[in-house]
């Protein structure tokens, strides 16, 4: 029999109680380190699969489209499953910060977003434009749209940038849950312009049968509530995973991987390659009837086809050379109008007369259009013959308020 004395089994126990605090300390150290280090396994995306050609599903309900390709390539990167997690789109930050998913695929990173959410590096850049009836007349300007139904998706960047810019303006703004619905209104006219990105406008509409009457009207529309590209939205309490995505999307652009997808999307390669060119001409056709367009802008700078002394059915106002001139100098200042511009901020004309002898005459009307101190430069011609009989036309170069896609000249998910 083993006896123990008192001192003994005590020192025993306290051995014991030492250990097993050791055991416990060491392995809840080392279990934590384990769960701080632990690698990602899968990431959760948000997707509202109704926007193609961005995100989708085709006839066999399988997912398909540029953001579903880049999410599935930045997975394979990062060695972790890819789960798409169906979305209303203007609830998505509610619900990531739920946490129903870990991030949202394809958002625009608008300011006003910035705020509640954080955003990885750019996917492609972000371009709208205003869809409306071709020869509609209509541009991307307050005074254009003023009293004009424009359609626009509830919750989006464009619906917040129409009616902080727009509807003070007196723009009637529609907003509607799906995009095929807001189409379908366009085509109906119930409404007369939408605010569409390039891509899903284009395979929605304007290359279908029932698109042929639509068009892009004036320069991209740009503004800060819309912000300039699409990103990946998180939470702000996990930098790690911003992190980690921006490190594997530039991983995918180094080996070329990122390039190839986008080259499967014609639109979104063009964009990316143009999006800091701010000098590509815009072209603002007046009539199909007309080989020409009525005037075409690069940057800040607007030039005008030639303008006769014609109404809106293009017959000649009647009173001779001077009824001419009162006339084309009208139209001229509409026209300058429509695009954002105006009489005083012409810089140069080009007069073309049939008879000199006119000149004076021509010289009395035209100096009831400008300010004394605001002459533009200007060229007289002598010429046989103008279209139309006309006795005497005008061409002119302007500043325009602003450059395409600035907030105030003019105006994504």
């Amino acid at each position: 029999m083993w006896v123990f004395q008192e001192r003994d089994v005590c020192m025993a126990l306290a051995k014991i109680f030492v250990l097993t605090v050791g055991l416990l300390l060491s392995g809840g150290f080392f279990m934590g380190a384990v769960a701080g280090t632990a690698p990602r396994s899968e990431i959760r995306f948000a997707i509202s699969p109704q926007f193609p050609p961005y995100e989708s599903r085709n006839a066999q309900g399988r997912l398909v489209g540029l953001n579903i390709e880049l999410g599935n390539a930045l997975c394979a990167q990062l060695d972790v499953r890819c789960t798409w997690v169906d979305q209303v789109f203007s609830h998505s930050i509610d619900a990531l910060e739920r946490r129903r998913f870990d991030a949202i695929m394809g958002m625009a990173s608008t300011p006003q977003r910035r705020q509640l959410i954080d955003f990885t590096d750019d996917l492609y850049p972000l371009t709208t434009h205003l869809v409306a009836r071709k020869y509609s007349g209509l541009l991307p300007t307050v005074r254009a749209l003023k009293g004009k139904r424009v359609g626009v998706l509830a919750g989006s960047n464009r619906e917040a940038f129409a009616l902080a810019q727009w509807a003070p303006a007196g723009v009637i703004i529609k907003s509607f849950w799906l995009n095929d619905q807001l189409i379908r209104s366009l085509v109906a006219g119930d409404i007369d312009a939408t605010l569409q990105g390039t891509a899903e406008i284009r395979q929605e509409l304007l290359d279908t049968e029932q698109g042929r009457a639509f068009d892009f009207v004036g320069p991209p529309v740009a503004g800060q509530q819309m912000g300039t590209a699409v990103a990946i939205g998180v939470r702000k309490s996990d930098p790690e995973l911003r992190s980690e995505l921006n490190r594997a999307l530039e991983q995918l652009r180094q080996s070329g991987e990122y390039q190839r997808i986008l080259q499967g999307y014609p639109q979104e390669a063009h964009d990316a390659a143009n999006a800091q060119d701010p000098l590509e001409p815009q072209f603002y056709p007046a009539d199909p009837k007309l080989p020409f367009s009525e005037a075409v802008r690069v940057g800040n700078t607007l030039y005008t086809s030639s303008i006769a002394g014609v109404d809106a059915n293009l017959n000649l106002v009647k009173g001779g050379t001077g009824a001419q001139m009162k006339q084309l100098m009208n139209t001229l200042h509409e026209l300058l109008v429509r695009h954002e511009s105006s009489l005083d901020r012409v810089v140069k004309c080009t007069l073309m007369l049939v008879e000199l002898e006119d000149l004076k005459l021509v010289n009395d009307v035209y100096l009831g259009y400008f300010a004394q101190g605001r002459l533009p430069a200007r060229s007289v011609l002598a010429v046989r013959r103008l279209p139309r009989g006309a006795r005497v036309a005008i061409e002119c170069v302007a500043v325009v308020g602003d450059p395409p896609g600035s907030l105030t000249g003019v105006a994504g998910n």
